[in-house]
This record gives C-alpha cells, sequence and structure tokens, in this order.
C-alpha cells in the first residue's frame, strides 16, 4: 500500500493513500511566498493545503510514486 505522510497543519501526522488523491497542484515558493501543495480528495475527505518545506517533501515523494521510482 502506498502512503503519503506529512504534518498535519494543525498539529500531528497525515496519512493519506495515494489512492484517495483526484488532484494535486503544486506552486513553488520564490522569494518571500512559500511553497504551496494542495491536495485534492475523493469524496470521503476534505481538500488538504500544505506549505513550504512540508510542500516540496510532500511533492517530491508525489512525483516519485507517479514515477514508479519507490
Amino acid at each position: 500500500m502506498k502512503f503519503i505522510e506529512f504534518a498535519h497543519p494543525e498539529g500531528g501526522t497525515f496519512l493519506v493513500h495515494v489512492d484517495h488523491i483526484t488532484a494535486a497542484h503544486y506552486r513553488h515558493g520564490e522569494g518571500d511566498m512559500k511553497s504551496r501543495l494542495g491536495l485534492d480528495l475523493d469524496e470521503r475527505q476534505n481538500e488538504i493545503i500544505i506549505f513550504g518545506e512540508e510542500a516540496e517533501r510532500t511533492w517530491k515523494k508525489l512525483q516519485t510514486l507517479l514515477h514508479g521510482d519507490v
């Protein structure tokens, strides 16, 4: 099973099974603007938005899963 793990914005750790992700929207940060990753999830969960280094790390993990490097 393929999960991604990241810090929940309100504290703790969040695990999401990749099969529940319907879309991912990434914007790389520049200057004072932080990187941003929005994950649209299926009907079981709401959208999740993460920022900064956590967004960058999670995006890289998703890219690895997409390209089958796991």
